[in-house]
């Protein structure tokens, strides 16, 4: 029953999801996005910045070109990204969205387009170097994403949390005894705040970015791709990383760990 009922949800997820050719018409593309989730996207006073908002905005002019078009950002949450797409709220969903086998069932991803592994903040004064040293401890994770499933599936205890600035404010006030999630996150706060540090940082397989599209939207998928395919060959992403995510880690993520242009050469 539960299979045929995700069946059901897919088609008609397909059936209504906009066509390239009806968001040309429309003149409107709209991509689900972070509003809290800097170098890569977040919202001030009204106005959307970072690595993926550059990315978004690209597409957008590949999509249009000269005829008049706009991006509708709509800003969601972890456990929205599979949702929207399925629903028809969104087109895209660009948001360190991390292709999976299980997501793959519910909806489609382009070719990836950044490489990370989960690593794990934690206060200096825990001095946790290893795994095995967050046995019996409480492991702070986001609702829904890899970080949540790695540590069930390991036994630990987690607590829930929305975002990475919630979870990281519960790390603080103690709701937790470390966050896990993609490495490119929880790096960022040592940065910022001398008391915690990264000493787990690439925990488990690599794990890749990639665009959420809705299942069986082939004509947009397969534009997203060329898209990928082009910018990648434009140099686009080394300039993006250079001007967003370089200075925000103060050059401590090093492009080399996170793009993935080699794998963009076997296009020709």
């Amino acid at each position: 029953m539960k299979k045929i009922l995700l069946s059901s949800m897919l088609l008609i997820g397909s059936l209504f999801a906009n066509t390239l050719s009806e968001i040309k018409e429309k003149g409107i593309l709209r991509i689900g996005v972070w509003e809290e989730q800097p170098p890569f996207s977040q919202l001030i006073e009204g106005s959307f910045s970072g690595f993926e908002i550059d990315f978004a905005n690209e597409i957008a002019k590949n999509l249009f070109g000269e005829k008049k078009g706009k991006i509708e950002f709509i800003g969601l949450e972890v456990v929205d990204r599979e949702k929207f797409l399925m629903k028809n709220k969104v087109d895209l969903v660009i948001a360190t969205f991390t292709i999976t086998d299980e997501r793959l069932k519910k909806v489609d991803f382009s070719l990836p387009y950044f490489s990370t592994n989960q690593g794990i903040l934690t206060k200096k004064d825990n001095n946790v170097q290893k795994i095995a040293d967050l046995r019996g401890k409480k492991i702070i994770v986001e609702d829904g994403a890899l970080g949540q499933l790695f540590f069930k599936s390991k036994g630990f205890e987690t607590v829930v949390c929305h975002n990475s600035n919630q979870c990281y404010k519960m790390l603080k006030e103690g709701a937790g005894d470390a966050y896990a999630n993609d490495n490119v996150i929880v790096l960022a706060y040592p940065v910022i705040d001398r008391d915690v540090e990264v000493n787990i940082k690439n925990l488990g397989e690599s794990d890749f970015f990639g665009i959420g599209v809705s299942k069986g939207n082939k004509e947009l998928l397969d534009f997203v791709n060329n898209t990928l395919i082009k910018l990648s060959k434009e140099g686009f992403f080394r300039k993006s990383f250079k001007n967003t995510i370089d200075p925000f880690y103060k050059g401590t993520a090093e492009q080399k760990y996170f793009l993935l242009e080699d794998i963009y050469k076997i296009f020709g």
